[in-house]
């Protein structure tokens, strides 16, 4: 019979705990956003995250274990992310992920929640094919990650200075729009072409797998100071000269171009025929389209999960829990957090 496990997640502003049986039959996953809890502050205050997965894990647990059906004595190993993340959440997650096994007496295991991202394709797709490059385009991180097997992988390329997640909930932001950004920018992306505009695309022709974005918000960041400028500058004053849409389409063009381009110029460096999107940013539309057909158009397979699976959430982690469960690859109470990617 299948080992079943309870996956949590807490690090960053998402509590999320799921219940996966095997390695795809996700019997609950439940996420709680603190987004309104946040947009006050206009970005995530670590203090007030971290007691907030306190007010509302144990309650969620318990919901999670009802929508399962089933009682504590059916599950076999506990899964718990416990790097990278703020390191108030990520210890939150640890404590009641360590108590519960303990009780339970039965395994933990701690998941690099980056890692766990691609999982989120297992649980849609099934077994993904090795060799594979991995983009993962979570909020915090931009990374490439050439993976041989399971637990065996190398980061080839990841961002200098700001993710591309993050870059676009600011520039989001810089044009007006509350916490997430991503739904808004994709929404325009979507609406419009996209080339109405020509922002920078940051290291794209370097010689380089890293990534960039910092420069292209600073860009947009100009960009908007000059036109409002130019707006009070002539006799009939106008509030803008520019439409939002247009150019939010056209700052994620440069963002999907570059994640485009130096995902699949390295799947040719290292002779892959393999792909996988995963992360929040994965959710857009706009970036599942564009990979789609890159894909097909190199005859490549590609593995991007459905949307709901993008963001974070517990079920992925659970997954390569299950993985590293069944090559019986387990920790112990001593487990720690780290805050930072390892």
């Amino acid at each position: 019979m299948s080992a079943t496990g309870l996956g949590i997640d807490t690090t960053f502003d998402d509590t999320s705990v799921s219940v996966l049986r095997g390695k795809r039959e996700i019997l609950a996953n439940l996420t709680l956003s603190q987004y309104k809890e946040h947009e006050e502050f206009g970005g995530v205050v670590p203090e007030r995250a971290s007691r907030k997965h306190l007010e509302v894990i144990h309650l969620l647990i318990d919901d999670a274990m009802k929508k399962a059906d089933i009682d504590f004595t059916g599950i076999d190993y506990i899964a718990v992310s416990n790097h990278p993340g703020l390191l108030g959440s990520l210890l939150v997650g640890l404590s009641v992920a360590k108590s519960l096994a303990y009780s339970l007496g039965c395994p933990i295991i701690g998941i690099n929640h980056v890692e766990a991202h691609p999982y989120a394709n297992v649980l849609d797709h099934g077994e993904m094919q090795f060799p594979i490059l991995h983009l993962v385009v979570a909020g915090g991180h931009t990374l490439l990650m050439h993976s041989r097997d399971h637990f065996d992988y190398d980061i080839i390329g990841s961002t200098i200075d700001d993710a591309a997640g993050e870059c676009v909930d600011k520039v989001a932001k810089l044009f007006g729009f509350p916490m997430p950004g991503g739904p808004v920018v994709d929404q325009a992306a979507m609406e419009y072409s996209g080339n109405e505009y020509d922002f920078p695309r940051p290291l794209l022709n370097k010689n380089t797998h890293n990534f960039s974005f910092s420069g292209l918000k600073t860009a947009m960041l100009r960009f908007k100071e000059n036109c409002m400028q130019s707006s009070s500058s002539g006799p009939e004053k106008s509030d803008t000269l520019y439409e939002t849409g247009p150019v939010l389409a056209s700052f994620f063009q440069s963002v999907t171009d570059v994640l485009l381009q130096k995902t699949f110029k390295a799947a040719e460096e290292y002779g892959l025929r393999n792909i996988s999107v995963s992360g929040g940013l994965a959710a857009s539309r706009k970036l599942r389209k564009a990979f789609e057909e890159e894909s097909s158009r190199r005859g490549l397979k590609l593995y991007y999960p459905q949307s709901s699976l993008c963001t974070d959430n517990a079920a992925m982690v659970a997954c390569l829990a299950a993985h590293r469960f069944e090559a019986g690859l387990f920790d112990d109470l001593s487990l720690d957090a780290f805050p930072n990617l390892q």
